[in-house]
């Protein structure tokens, strides 16, 4: 299964901030969940727990204690012991390590200004991520640009994102998903969202 089928099924990711919400993710309808704090051992029950129900479990690796954001070793440990389905990160060399040991990896990109989203190009080329998030999600003519330029590379919107309009206007723009920690919107149905 590539990453678009396992993300594009269901446009709402729920992004957590805390591994203590693993239950209200669990209990939504998202089929994903982006781990974004927390110490590595609650992130290794949480993902135990999301994986029981189904759930793609990714760990944003930059925001996990514990976890070295810059040593190759975490990725390994990441697939061996937490059993997660993917990274999250800005850093294009565990985004190749990720490949490695077939997780997937979600290059973050935070897009400021021009200079962000050139550098960004050359980050997606040379990393080949299976996807990118971009930061902050609700720049829908930032998601049009990316969403044109990179046919292939899955695009998840984050950051930001509070509403019901802002969900629809960043997939209209393009975003194949959106990570989102409003929890009122985990529960968004496709229908909801189009409607």
């Amino acid at each position: 299964m590539t990453l678009l089928h396992m993300i594009g099924k269901k446009p709402i990711i729920a992004a957590l901030r805390s591994p203590e919400d693993v239950s209200m993710a669990i209990n939504s309808p998202v089929d994903n969940i982006f781990f974004m704090g927390g110490s590595i051992n609650e992130i290794i029950d949480a993902v135990r727990l999301a994986k029981a129900a189904n759930k793609g479990a990714f760990i944003h690796v930059d925001l996990v204690r514990g976890l070295s954001s810059t040593d190759v070793e975490t990725i390994a440990f990441i697939s061996n012991h937490v059993k997660a389905d993917g990274i999250v990160t800005p850093k294009k060399h565990l985004i190749r390590e990720a490949k490695k040991v077939n997780l997937y990896g979600v290059l973050h990109l935070f897009t400021l200004d021009s200079v962000a989203l050139s550098n960004g190009f050359k980050s997606i080329k040379s990393a080949e991520p299976d996807a990118i998030e971009l930061m902050p999600g609700v720049i829908p003519k930032t998601i049009e640009f990316f969403s044109n330029e990179l046919e292939e590379i899955p695009i998840i919107a984050s950051g930001l994102v509070q509403t019901e309009d802002e969900v629809r206007a960043s997939l209209e723009a393009g975003a194949t998903s959106l990570s989102v920690s409003a929890k009122h919107l985990w529960n968004l149905q496709f229908q909801d969202i189009y409607v």
